[in-house]
């Protein structure tokens, strides 16, 4: 008979390899898994370079795909006024269309427009940095403004940047697409016209001024606003944004100068005006502007708006602050010759309008709309519009 006896030093030495084998199992494992995740965060940091810090991927790609199902507006205007409120839109949705007024002659812009014959790129600059996804260094410096240097005293680094790629690629369109991706923003900021258009104002006593910088210095009532030339084309981006729109806003911003002249375009306002089933809100602003609209009510500012539109149903709602107004800022503007605007609701009323009013304003050292404030009551009044025609 054959008695195998086993020796200790065997048992120790297979034990000894099995716990080798799985040392190295779990550090291979271990190192795979790892592995994939960074070769996931490389192709997701690739997709989203800018994505917040902090924030962990599930939250992000969460996010992404909620703003994503987000709903499709679309803001008209132009000046500061549009650019806050798209600050506040893009932590609700990510399918927003800017609809920029292109008549602007001030400051860099108009000397850029003059000198290399483009557009202008002062508004289209200031919402991309408002739907810009970038550090804030990146929104910092498109925003910067040379102080000093012959030649370059005033302009912004971003008018510079878009007036760069406007030579390097051929057209203003694709110069403000491909800033779009250097700023990595949320939507899209559209020219309202790719025609080279200009502003002429006639006054209350029959008098006019062409520029859209000049305007304002007259100091007189303005009568009514045209467009050089008047028959100026539609972007076609624009025109098939509005008939995808589930909201188009105008404003706040200068009546006049921003909001109006969009609206001057007839293809957009036609198109607008075929949009029956859904929200078409003015923001009126919150303080009247010197120059421009000097002793308006909120239903002047309106009823001025409507006035230079050629459609029936261009807006069917309205939104006002009913915030209260800081004292020491009121003084301030008062001497710059700016007032509250009143809000006369009964003549809104009459004029068919839904009125909406909320506390929008804003808490700092201006007296304008505030951004969290006002889109998270844009989204109210957008589900509000879903509702109603719904029923």
């Amino acid at each position: 008979m054959l008695i195998l006896v086993s020796s200790p030093s065997i048992h120790a030495h297979l034990l000894i390899w099995r716990l080798i084998n799985w040392v190295v199992f779990v550090v291979g494992a271990g190192a795979l898994v790892a592995g994939t995740l960074l070769l996931i965060r490389s192709l997701f940091e690739a997709i989203y370079p800018y994505s917040q810090k902090g924030k962990g991927l599930i939250d992000i790609i969460y996010e992404q795909r909620l703003l994503a199902k987000g709903p499709k507006i679309v803001a008209i205007g132009g000046g500061t006024g549009l650019s806050s409120i798209l600050e506040g839109l893009k932590e609700h949705s990510s399918n927003i269309t800017a609809v920029v007024a292109m008549a602007d002659e001030g400051g860099s812009s108009g000397r850029l427009r003059e000198e290399f014959g483009i557009l202008p790129p002062g508004d289209v600059r200031n919402c991309l940095v408002s739907l810009s996804q970038s550090p804030k260094l990146m929104r910092d410096l498109f925003q910067y403004r040379f102080e000093e240097g012959a030649g370059i005293k005033g302009h912004s680094f971003g008018n510079l940047f878009i007036t760069a790629l406007t030579e390097v690629t051929g057209s203003f369109k694709a110069a403000v697409e491909e800033s779009s991706k250097v700023l990595a923003i949320t939507g899209r900021v559209l020219p309202s016209s790719l025609d080279n258009v200009r502003l002429k104002a006639e006054y209350a006593d029959g008098s006019v001024k062409e520029g859209e910088d000049k305007i304002p210095d007259e100091g007189k009532a303005i009568r009514r606003i045209t467009l050089i030339p008047t028959d100026a084309k539609a972007n076609p981006e624009v025109f098939e944004a509005v008939k995808q729109a589930d909201i188009i806003i105008f404003g706040p911003g200068s009546l006049f100068t921003s909001i109006i002249p969009n609206l001057l375009i007839q293809d957009v306002c036609r198109e607008i005006a075929r949009r029956k089933s859904i929200m078409k809100l003015y923001i009126c602003n919150v303080m009247t502007q010197h120059g421009e609209t000097d002793g308006f009510t909120a239903s002047d500012h309106l009823a001025m708006l409507l006035n230079h539109v050629s459609e029936a149903n261009v807006v069917n709602s309205c939104l006002i602050n009913s915030g209260r107004l800081d004292h020491k800022l009121l003084f301030k503007y008062s001497r710059e010759g700016s007032f509250p605007v009143i809000f006369d609701r009964e003549k809104l009323i009459k004029m068919g309008m839904t009125i909406f009013e909320a506390d929008v304003v804003s808490k700092s050292n201006y007296l304008r709309h505030d951004p969290e404030k006002i889109s998270r009551e844009i989204m109210n009044i957008y589900h509000y519009g879903k509702k109603r025609w719904k029923g």
